[in-house]
């Protein structure tokens, strides 16, 4: 436990971007092999769904594939500088010190951490995503 507390935020910030990009990645490609197996109507992200009614079921998830990654990678760049400034340079002790003994917290503050929970739902819908994908495929 105690290498959780040293380790640099920046680390375990790029740690969950990274799983959400693995993840989204992941869905994406179960779900083109899953069309060409089943019809498109197995696929439970409503944003499909919703361009299901005018786009072909390829080009509907990978427009979703698209805007997702797109909005991850965005979310990064524009915190990417603020990750280099302190207490987000440092390490897990000392941004948890900052943020908690904080008067207020600064709008930054709640985008870094809003990004995090972006990427940890990000990463989680699109897991559930991929193994409901596999568990079909499989049987």
């Amino acid at each position: 436990m105690n290498w959780l507390i040293r380790m640099k935020f920046r680390t375990l910030y790029n740690t969950f971007l990274v799983f959400a990009i693995i993840a989204v990645l992941a869905d994406y490609i179960i779900t083109q092999i899953g069309f060409r197996h089943f019809p498109a109507w197995f696929e439970a992200n409503p944003y499909v769904r919703v361009l299901l009614r005018w786009l072909d079921p390829f080009l509907a998830s990978t427009i979703v594939f698209l805007t997702t990654l797109t909005l991850i990678m965005g979310s990064y760049r524009l915190l990417s500088k603020t990750l280099n400034e302190k207490p987000y340079s440092e390490t897990l002790k000392d941004v948890g010190r900052c943020v908690w003994t904080a008067n207020t917290l600064k709008s930054r503050d709640i985008l870094v951490f809003a990004s995090i929970a972006l990427y940890l739902a990000f990463t989680y819908i699109h897991m559930l995503g991929f193994l409901a994908w596999l568990k079909l495929l499989i049987t």
